[in-house]
């Protein structure tokens, strides 16, 4: 027998391992990414869009639910009674429970880093304006760059007078955003600040973003025309 002769179950073996390796670097990112999506819709069964897409290097380590970046584009879904127009996620040297997502629940156990957005649409904002504080409908939010405003009317005396309440929008505590009034003007003149504190508490809009899909700790608020969003990293645990 020849020394190649001898060799070739050594060939034969690394080629096929190398096949393996490949086979699963193109098979299993995109198996997984559709387990994960389909989870998403599981969860969220009124999203019109959900995709995702992981990486990983080795690919076999996916097994394991180890990834080296996932990133997540979901949209139009309703969490916590509220329309959110986008959720992007944007994750690296991230663990994920296998033995969850066979179940069909996205459960991230450790992660390196991970950015997050959440855009929210003004006409969003007004529906649970709407549902949560006003029923009657008497106020509206408007969104501009770096300005929030709540305008309407207030029935007093038989007389209607035209309302507007100054504000912002913060971060409250890591999974709460919501409205501050700033300034309160009742035709066109401001009433004093001594009694913002009511009106505070009466317009107390605050929005719950605790049942995202993957679990955000929020950091800062943003607002643009017509658009409010919300930037967010990691969730400790703490």
């Amino acid at each position: 027998m020849s020394t190649l002769d001898k060799r070739w179950p050594y060939w034969a073996l690394a080629l096929l391992a190398v096949g393996v390796l490949a086979a699963s670097q193109i098979v299993l990112p995109s198996l997984v990414a559709n387990h994960i999506e389909q989870a998403f819709h599981d969860g969220y069964p009124g999203a019109e869009f959900i995709q995702v897409q992981v990486a990983a290097w080795p690919a076999l380590k996916i097994i394991t639910g180890r990834f080296d970046r996932l990133h997540l584009d979901a949209r139009l879904f309703s969490q916590g009674g509220l329309e959110v127009d986008a959720f992007l996620v944007d994750a690296k040297e991230l663990k994920i429970n296998p033995a969850a997502l066979r179940e069909g629940v996205l459960e991230i156990d450790r992660v390196g880093d991970l950015q997050a957005t959440v855009l929210i649409r003004e006409e969003a904002l007004n529906e649970y304006l709407w549902a949560k504080v006003d029923p009657a409908r008497f106020m509206r939010i408007e969104l501009a760059r770096d300005q929030a405003r709540l305008v309407g009317e207030m029935n007093l005396f038989q007389r209607t007078f035209d309302l507007s309440l100054d504000g912002r929008f913060e971060v409250l505590g890591r999974t709460r955003v919501g409205f501050v009034v700033e300034q309160l003007t009742v035709e066109k003149l401001q009433v004093p600040k001594v009694l913002l504190d009511t009106v505070q508490s009466k317009w107390n809009l605050a929005m719950d973003f605790s049942e995202l899909p993957v679990p955000v700790a929020l950091q800062e608020v943003r607002l643009e025309e017509d658009s409010l969003y919300v930037f967010g990293t990691k969730w400790d645990g703490s």
